[in-house]
């Protein structure tokens, strides 16, 4: 099953700072659409208080992380304040925002 695809303006301005990574990064979110829940973490509360419950993250490379949220997971999370998910199918993938760890956890 493949997912439906959501970039947001904050993912896609990513995109643009990081362009070196965007090759790495294309082809891990092409790897997330196929299969979102395969090799990618649950997130909670974050160290900084931030609460990313609904969200998930992905690696790419060593440093760097991808975060998204698929739609039909997040809706079951009252508390996933970052769901994006407004008129899209449940069988969709919203990507957030991506960056080196500690920026891309705080959703900078």
């Amino acid at each position: 099953m493949s997912y439906a695809i959501r970039l947001t303006p904050r993912f896609q301005k990513k995109l643009a700072i990081y362009a070196s990574l965007r090759r790495r990064v294309e082809k891990e979110v092409d790897r997330i659409i196929a299969s979102p829940y395969e090799g990618t973490e649950e997130l909670g509360r974050a160290r900084r208080g931030l609460d990313l419950r609904g969200c998930r993250s992905a690696h790419v490379g060593r440093n760097f992380r991808i975060i998204f949220v698929i739609c039909e997971e997040c809706r079951k999370e009252p508390d996933c304040i970052y769901c994006d998910c407004e008129g899209l199918p449940d069988a969709s993938v919203v990507f957030l925002t991506f960056g080196p760890h500690e920026k891309a956890y705080a959703m900078q």
